[in-house]
């Protein structure tokens, strides 16, 4: 153990002396030489991706300079309502690319370059590539003004650096001084996952988490814990830093048992297109129950991602004392430690699987009854299963999904039907019908074999139907193409919506002939067919011919455009999404507008509301 040890220490000296070394010829890009505040790193864990680069705060203000990171010119500017909002990219004489996402303004050249693009084109959202010595700027030197635009939750600036080949590179490995932290990362829980039916974390079947105590500065687990056979570790932690209260990600995590590194993630370079592949690296199914994100230490099946130096799918844990030890590091080598001996200590409470019914975990049905035996029904024919533990007065039974699928399963004088309809592999082209529904699957779509059940409800009093692919738990990595075979009759004022608890939302989908309707997903659910015949509201707020504002929203279906003339002469207005407010940018800077005003609004059923007025 004191050699493994020693092995991080050497490691810990090797990065932090690397780290210590600035890089002069880049700047932070805002508020250089002050003390920033950092509300995301690289490589967080987000829900659906992993965080590109630093979010820095600004306080809350919008309106802060930023500056070149390093010499350069302007390669691209993209505005849009969602995503990065207002963003530059800034090309530097070295080959890598500074991206500044969410900003409210550019610098004046660069807004009269930008708004006579959006006249020319007659559109707000825009991407433009100018030519390599069209805007030049020197390290330090403004470039824009920060802001909230986009999908921003807050006003922040959004900052990136990438290699020539736009894989994302750690800002912090840059050497900026501004962002302090002498703050060890926080380890909160650990989790052991059942990797295959032979199994077991303190004797059952599944995945359990245990709480964490730190003591004498070492995180270890307040229960004992036995494992055998081959279980997949698990880890939810985060970092703080000085002065703010965020929960960033953490950059390096190594696992050592018995003294060997099993798993060894550095996210320090990610590529772009693996940034979904985060929906295998955290536990996916966990975060749907417990909203926490719980950081792998084993690759998971169809896990494409590259910031792994060492990985395997699990490890065999065998009888006899065992160490564990994950060592973590934030940005600044910041380090925390757990550690606990598996095996050594008698297990005075039996885990027990949190089922009443029945639960799919990896490939494995687990289900619960109180009689010594059970009948799993297959294609008319019935096999008897025994339990493999009792709780009390509890029996919990196992079955492998990969041998056939079950119709149903008889137990304790009831009958379970899991509604299953097909296996479908990942990496394999599928395409499955039926009299409800069709599913095409692509070879790159799934993670893992999705053991799909399906569930059709018809309500003829609303009338309402829903298509419920019960798979919530299972991640998605490419959009599935699913068709709805309904059996009530819509007209062209129908969508296709998915049911989010008590309110819906847009997918859209196209009506074939015969009464179906097809769309692309990357999530299963429940999903619906519901009409729109509600046009899109606006409400003026300044009719000023100086300062024109409206705010335009749309109950059920959503925005899809927007269109404003004067005297049939194309009026660029900005659209802020998240305050649904929209207003004029004249083609000629502090211009007055005069003439007559209209606005057209179509949301994404084909509603339309019309406003005019003359200013």
């Amino acid at each position: 153990m004191f050699r493994a040890v020693l092995k991080i220490i050497i490691l810990f000296l090797f990065n932090s002396v690397a780290l210590s070394q600035t890089d002069t010829s880049y700047v932070f890009p805002i508020r250089a030489g002050e003390q920033n505040f950092l509300a995301g790193t690289m490589g967080e864990l987000r829900t659906t991706h992993f965080h590109a680069g630093l979010d820095i705060k600004t306080g809350g203000r919008i309106g802060l300079p930023v500056v070149a990171t390093s010499d350069g010119h302007i390669s691209r500017i993209q505005v849009s309502t969602g995503g990065y909002g207002h963003a530059l990219y800034l090309t530097h004489d070295d080959g890598n690319i500074s991206v500044y996402g969410h900003l409210h303004l550019f610098v004046e050249e660069l807004e009269d370059y930008l708004r006579a693009q959006q006249y020319k084109r007659e559109t707000y959202n825009i991407r433009l590539y100018p030519q390599k010595n069209q805007f030049h700027f020197s390290k330090g030197d403004t470039i824009a003004f920060s802001g909230n635009s986009g999908s921003s939750t807050g006003p922040h600036l959004h900052f990136e650096i990438r290699d020539p080949n736009h894989k994302y590179l750690n800002p912090m490995a840059f050497g900026f001084t501004e962002v302090k932290d002498n703050i060890s990362p926080i380890i909160k829980k650990i989790a052991f996952s059942a990797r295959d039916i032979d199994a077991r974390i303190n004797g059952a079947f599944g995945r359990f988490e245990f709480e964490i105590i730190k003591v004498n500065g070492k995180y270890t687990t307040r229960r004992p814990i036995e494992l055998s056979g081959n279980v997949g570790v698990e880890l939810y932690a985060y970092d703080n830093q000085n002065g703010t209260y965020s929960r960033n990600g953490i950059p390096e995590s190594i696992l050592l048992i018995n003294g060997d590194t099993i798993f060894h993630e550095l996210k320090d370079t990610m590529s772009f297109s693996h940034s979904r592949e985060i929906l295998a690296h955290y536990n996916f199914k966990a975060y749907q129950i417990s909203r926490k994100k719980f950081n792998k230490f084993y690759l998971d099946d169809g896990n494409k991602a590259d910031f792994y130096l060492k990985y395997q799918q699990d490890f065999n844990f065998q009888p006899g004392s065992t160490q564990l030890d994950i060592f973590c590091f934030d940005d600044l080598k910041n380090l925390s430690h757990f550690g606990v001996t598996i095996n050594n200590r008698k297990i005075v409470y039996p885990e027990t699987p949190s089922i009443n019914d029945y639960s799919i975990y990896e490939n494995i049905l687990q289900y619960v009854g109180y009689d010594t035996t059970s009948l799993i029904y297959l294609n008319g024919d019935s096999t008897l299963v025994k339990p493999y533990m009792s709780r009390k007065s509890k029996r919990f039974f196992l079955w492998d999904l990969r041998e056939q699928l079950p119709d149903s399963i008889s137990v304790a004088n009831r009958i379970i039907i899991p509604n299953f309809y097909a296996a479908i592999p990942s990496k394999d082209e599928v395409s499955f019908y039926n009299g409800d529904f069709e599913l095409n699957v692509g070879s790159e779509d799934l993670f893992d074999t999705v053991y799909l059940r399906f569930e059709k409800d018809l309500n003829f009093s609303k009338p309402q139907e829903t298509f419920y692919f019960k798979n919530v738990l299972d991640p998605v990595r490419k959009p599935m193409t699913i068709t709805l075979k309904p059996d009530l009759i819509y007209d062209d004022y129908h969508s296709v919506y998915k049911v989010l608890g008590s309110r819906l939302s847009y997918v859209g989908g196209k009506k074939n002939e015969g009464n179906t309707y097809t769309f692309n997903s990357n999530s299963f659910g429940k999903y619906t067919i519901s009409p729109d015949t509600i046009p899109p509201k606006i409400i003026p707020v300044n009719w000023s011919a100086q300062n024109l504002k409206l705010k335009i929203s749309d109950d059920k279906s959503g925005i899809k455009s927007f269109k404003a003339t004067v005297d049939d002469q194309f009026l660029l207005l900005r659209y802020e999404a998240k305050k649904s407010l929209l207003w004029a940018i004249p083609k000629i800077k502090n211009e007055t507008l005069k003439g007559n005003f209209k606005l057209v609004v179509e949301d994404n059923q084909g509603n339309t509301t019309e406003i005019e007025r003359i200013l």
